[in-house]
């Protein structure tokens, strides 16, 4: 209604039934408009009642990947038969350890007499740590192992807090320092 008195007419139309609408609604046409809110009432508890199932689930399933994942990790960790790790890897590793780094390593065959040992040593950055643009330390080295003898593969990567993008590793001796100059106060977190 306008000021001067006139009207505007809106008309609205829904658009015609479809078949498939009519015969799903053609059950709901005689029941009550309390029955229909019954009904509606249950439909979305129903559907409440399905998405927290689906949410169990789905968190079942995740934990049971994160547990597989744990296995698999803790299976390729294991010393194969035979093998041993490398003076230089088990030093790398005590130290790091020490110092309160986190360290992986996972072996996998190469032909029938060689073995790849791949290690990860890291931590994450703490806030008492000096400003930087990277949130971790992360070094990335592999042996190619023979049975009596091992010697590093390729130079191996690298994620440090200064250089943040992955870049070719230093030195095991280098390693060993910058974990030293770095150690991870586990409390200061």
């Amino acid at each position: 209604m306008h000021p001067d008195g006139t009207v505007d007419r809106v008309e609205f139309h829904d658009r015609p039934e479809t078949e498939d609408e009519a015969r799903a609604f053609a059950k709901y046409r005689d029941l009550s408009t309390l029955e229909l809110l019954r009904q509606l009432r249950t439909a979305e508890w129903n559907a409440d009642v399905a998405q927290t199932e689906r949410d169990q689930w789905k968190a079942i399933a995740e934990r049971t990947q994160a547990e597989l994942a744990q296995a698999e990790r803790q299976l390729a960790a294991i010393t194969p038969e035979g093998w041993e790790l490398p003076k230089a890897v088990k030093e790398l590793l005590a130290h790091a350890e020490s110092h309160g780094w986190r360290s992986a390593r996972a072996w996998m065959p190469r032909g029938e007499d060689e073995m790849l040992l791949k290690l990860v040593v890291g931590r994450h950055t703490l806030p008492s740590d000096a400003p930087s643009r990277g949130t971790e330390w992360r070094f990335e080295l592999a042996w190619s192992c023979v049975p009596g003898s091992a010697r590093r593969a390729g130079a191996g990567l690298a994620c440090t807090p200064d250089s943040p993008q992955w870049h070719d590793a230093p030195s095991v001796r280098r390693i060993r320092e910058l974990i030293s100059e770095h150690p991870y106060a586990g409390s200061a977190t």
